[in-house]
């Protein structure tokens, strides 16, 4: 039997409005082994290339960050 992992990437908002715990806490919750946690702000390229698999040609992405 394979060993399954996953990524969660909890957005900017769930950290501005503190709930970054309590959504680690369900999925520790469901079972889930939490093995490793990293906190770090994204850049352009690194977005770029996680998403490279996925097609954006019918987005419009914003030029300028907030």
């Amino acid at each position: 039997m394979a060993i399954e992992r996953s990524l969660i990437l909890l957005k900017p908002d769930c950290l501005a409005g503190h709930h970054a715990g309590e959504v680690i806490g369900r999925f520790d919750k469901a079972g889930f082994e939490i093995r490793a946690t990293k906190l770090i702000t994204l850049t352009d390229e690194l977005l770029q290339e996680h998403y490279a698999p996925v097609s954006y040609t019918h987005l419009t992405l914003p030029t300028k960050r907030i």
